[in-house]
């Protein structure tokens, strides 16, 4: 059986299907021993790409691409589940958008993370920039092992009004505590300029791509599996976090997983408009090729030569 280290991004429920899968061993079904390694945030995600630390996993865009420039050892082979960006803006009542919290914290888990590059983007939008409003970086202040504990924490402290946050926390704090949706990403942020990624390393691809394709084809079938059964694979996460009930869970799902990406999917215009925003937010150089990190196991036959460049 071949063993598998996965990187996964920190807790949110776009990881729960391959945790869920990994902790039963259904990867075996796939001759895949698959270890899932989960970040406290983005920053320490980053670090750990830059270290070499795993064969595959999911991460993304803002957090990868930058940790990758200039490396050979990783390559994306695919977008992964979310071909949008999974966050959304929360705020407690009497909030009603972002311009309202000018001069006021504004929470995220830590700067070059994805809620960090959620935030200079949506600030443009309003005609702000991030010094209109106070970025506090929650995760550098906190005992928490979880981003969205934290984040719940500090809706109970009153320490804030609004934030950053993703399922299924998003849902626990509209149901416990009054707190609403001002930007919903996901549909807010269209035609996307974000993406979680599936990467491996290039020489794994090189080496033993079968076992590349097998454990990317078990990772979406994961994720199918895990919304066919809900209250068996999905809604048992509820118990492993404090204050997360079923029903969290469940309109987590409602909300989130009808735009799941549940297949192989390399999007050249996605991936050029993601270059023209890291570009754009100087996370990347003025030069940066995103083509040149992409190396699909597939490409269509009859595709045309994309903007992004060839495969590396």
């Amino acid at each position: 059986m071949e063993r598998i280290r996965w990187g996964n991004p920190p807790v949110g429920l776009f990881n729960f299907p391959v945790e869920q899968w990994a902790a039963t061993g259904r990867f075996g079904e796939y001759d895949v021993e698959l270890t899932t390694h989960t970040h406290l945030t983005g920053q320490e995600y980053g670090a750990q790409i830059r270290a070499g630390a795993y064969d595959m996993g999911q991460i993304g865009t803002p957090v990868f691409l930058p940790a990758a420039l200039g490396s050979d050892e990783y390559a994306v082979i695919s977008i992964g589940l979310c071909n949008y960006a999974p966050f959304y803006l929360v705020a407690a009542p009497g909030v009603g958008s972002l311009a309202d919290c000018r001069g006021e914290p504004v929470i995220i888990n830590k700067r070059w993370t994805c809620p960090g590059s959620l935030l200079e983007w949506h600030t443009r939008q309003e005609n702000m920039t991030l010094d209109d409003i106070q970025v506090v970086e929650l995760m550098a202040q906190t005992s928490f092992d979880n981003y969205g504990m934290a984040f719940v924490d500090g809706i109970e402290r009153q320490a804030f009004r609004a934030g950053i946050l993703y399922e299924p926390y998003v849902s626990l704090a509209e149901r416990k505590y009054g707190w609403s949706v001002l930007a919903a990403y996901p549909e807010l942020l269209r035609p996307a300029n974000y993406a979680i990624l599936l990467y491996a390393r290039r020489s794994l691809i090189d080496r033993k791509p079968d076992l590349v394709q097998r454990v990317m084809g078990a990772y979406f079938d994961a994720a199918t599996d895990a919304l066919a059964h809900v209250d068996t694979a999905l809604k048992p996460f509820a118990d492993a976090f404090p204050k997360v009930q079923p029903m969290d869970i469940e309109k987590s799902v409602a909300r989130e997983a009808g735009f799941w990406n549940r297949g192989e999917l390399v999007d050249r215009d996605l991936l050029n408009r993601v270059q023209r925003e890291l570009i754009h937010q100087h996370l990347v150089p003025d030069d940066y090729r995103v083509a040149d990190y992409v190396q699909p196991l597939h490409e269509p036959e009859s595709a045309e030569p994309a903007a992004v460049g060839g495969d590396r």
